[in-house]
């Protein structure tokens, strides 16, 4: 090479008789063949070995480009030992066109994870200053060794072991051997390199998912299934992840499918003939409305009444939810009543069933109705009243209460097992009672068919008309006739009347007991206008029939007044004008009967004489 140096190795023999002249004194000259005994490249600073061992190994420097030349070897030792060996000779050439390294293997073609030896071989043409051997890259443990040719020149060897990788494949080698120069020239640099074909299983497996980014749910996507393998890929398997089971979905490399809540987790498999190898779990951002959505209580359990308790509506929704409505289903109507996650409310016994609505931004969707079990005492609802038909009257105590209350019916204040006047109901948190007046319901329907239909309204007008001209005849019969006894049975409408007159007048407060007619009497005395009153008379008839027992009901407004039934005589004196009116609905009331005697009643109505003034 150009400017570099050379190493001819060599070594002589002499004749034994020879033996004894060779000394420090001896040099060695070079000749080319063709120029005779004129010395040769002694401009190039030969440097030769230790000619007393007979080693004639020179080292020329500095080598320039010229004719390529034949050279042997002479030795002069200025005594009789003076020989040239001219029958053997050198070629030396200099050139530019220096050969580059050796690799071997020239070609590399290896399974990953077996063990590869690469050898990089350059000629050394001068000892003194060896080649220099680089590996790029270094891919394991590297050995140099400076070996001999056959014809004793040298040349520099380096070897490196590794294993082969995947990340090797298709990747570079090189060797360069590095040259020093003596002409202050640059060194120079030759390179060897080859690429190897490395074979392994698919690695960094990935899918793709287009579009990217959420998807709504029962939307169609694209998946791809991405991978590097050396040879290519053969097979793609597509798995369903989700629920920790895996579920083959589909096969290829590109794979169409439509998304669902319970199918967002997703991998591949790629195979090739040296392996295989899974991708990693991809998660598809599915959008969906809220599902699966809930109402917790707290406390749980049976609640009383008017007690405060929390509800919680829960639900899965992506993205999470955004409104939360909150509403009662009482008696089959939805009505809202108030918002958020959590509420708080005050249940009874007409707000314990509700339900939740959640709503995000792709839809809606409401949890079942929740009952909340109320505690509350014993009820008797407005709805429990009595019937009265031609022959019975029939009474209905409707209850309410939770715990589910027990009910029963009181007579005088002692237990029946048939209905009767007042209904008692209770259960472990209260009681409640309701008194039935069954006087009342001739008087009750009246009032109701005078409010409801308005065609009573001229008949009531008639009726007050009647009594004030009775009320004009009687005061006529006070002030132009004699007074005269008036009969009249207790089922002739003139009697009522006349009794109806009687009694408008006002009331004194007087005690008109049964047991004290003396009494009754001295306070009509004391009256400045004359009273009409009036007795009731019994009379018994023999035909045997089923006779009402006559009950005392008192009604929470007193509405009712008391009956009171004694005997005087045999004779059955009536307190107030209403009590001869009501006498004749007690005589409808059947619901509790015994066998006995018809009892009737005639009234007379009497005035007192001035005399008796």
């Amino acid at each position: 090479m150009t400017g570099s140096c050379v190493t001819v190795p060599c070594s002589f023999d002499v004749e034994d008789k020879y033996e004894q002249y060779l000394n420090n004194q001896c040099t060695a000259i070079w000749r080319s063949t063709t120029t005779g005994d004129v010395a040769q490249l002694t401009d190039r600073n030969p440097q030769t070995g230790d000619l007393t061992k007979k080693n004639c190994t020179t080292t020329f420097s500095n080598m320039q480009t010229g004719p390529t030349k034949d050279y042997y070897f002479r030795i002069d030792c200025n005594n009789p030992l003076l020989w040239s060996y001219s029958s053997t000779y050198v070629k030396i050439e200099v050139t530019d066109n220096f050969p580059s390294p050796t690799l071997t293997p020239s070609t590399l073609k290896i399974k990953e994870g077996e063990s590869v030896s690469l050898t990089c071989s350059a000629p050394a043409p001068c000892l003194p200053h060896p080649p220099t051997l680089i590996w790029t890259p270094k891919l394991g443990d590297i050995q140099e060794t400076l070996q001999e040719n056959q014809d004793k020149t040298k040349f520099k060897t380096s070897v490196m072991n590794f294993t082969a990788s995947h990340l090797y494949n298709k990747q570079n080698i090189s060797c360069t051997a590095g040259y020093k120069k003596q002409d202050g020239s640059s060194d120079a640099a030759l390179t060897t390199s080859l690429i190897p074909d490395v074979l392994y299983s698919p690695k960094n497996v990935t899918v793709s998912v287009s579009p990217s980014g959420s998807v709504v749910e029962n939307s169609n996507v694209t998946l791809t299934c991405n991978s590097d393998a050396n040879p290519a890929e053969q097979n793609y398997t597509w798995y369903r992840a989700d629920g920790g089971q895996e579920t083959v979905i589909g096969t290829g490399k590109i794979f169409k499918m439509k998304v669902k809540t319970d199918t967002k987790m997703f991998f591949c498999k790629a195979v090739n003939e040296i392996g295989k190898q899974p991708s990693n779990i991809t998660h598809i951002d599915v959008l969906y409305s809220p599902k699966n959505v809930t109402v917790s209580v707290s406390p749980s359990g049976s609640i009383l009444e008017n007690s405060n308790v929390t509800l919680t509506c829960n639900s899965d929704a992506n993205p999470a939810e955004q409104n939360y409505s909150w509403y009662r289903a009482d008696g089959g109507q939805e009505t809202v009543f108030g918002t958020g996650k959590i509420l708080n409310i005050t249940v009874s016994m007409n707000r314990k069933s509700f339900f939740c609505k959640a709503e995000n931004d792709v839809g809606e969707q409401h949890s079942s109705i929740t009952h909340i079990d109320v505690l509350f005492p014993a009820r008797i609802l407005f709805s429990s009243k009595c019937m009265k038909t031609s022959n019975q009257v029939s009474c209905f105590c409707d209850t309410a209460g939770n715990p589910s209350p027990t009910t029963h019916w009181n007579l005088h204040g002692k237990p029946i097992t048939q209905p009767s006047q007042m209904c008692f109901s209770y259960n472990s948190l209260g009681s409640a009672s309701k008194g039935f007046c069954v006087r009342c319901l001739d008087n009750s329907k009246e009032n109701e068919s005078q409010i409801l239909t308005p065609v009573l309204i001229g008949s009531t007008v008639t009726f007050l008309l009647i009594i004030c001209a009775l009320l004009v005849v009687v005061w006529f019969q006070k002030t132009h006739y004699k007074p005269k006894s008036v009969a009249a049975t207790s089922g002739q409408h003139e009697a009522k009347e006349q009794t109806k007159a009687d009694n408008s007048q006002p009331s004194t407060g007087t005690d008109l007991s049964c047991n004290n007619p003396e009494k009754m009497s001295k306070s009509s005395a004391d009256k400045s206008e004359d009273v009409v009153y009036a007795r009731l008379k019994w009379r018994e008839n023999t035909k045997v029939k089923e006779e009402d027992i006559y009950v005392n009901l008192e009604l929470s407004d007193g509405s009712c007044l008391n009956e009171k039934k004694c005997e005087n005589g045999g004779e059955h004196s009536v307190s107030k004008k209403e009590e001869i009116e009501s006498m004749r609905a007690e005589d409808k009331i059947k619901n509790i009967r015994k066998e006995s005697e018809v009892v009737y009643a005639q009234v007379k109505f009497q005035t007192k004489t001035p005399e008796s003034q």
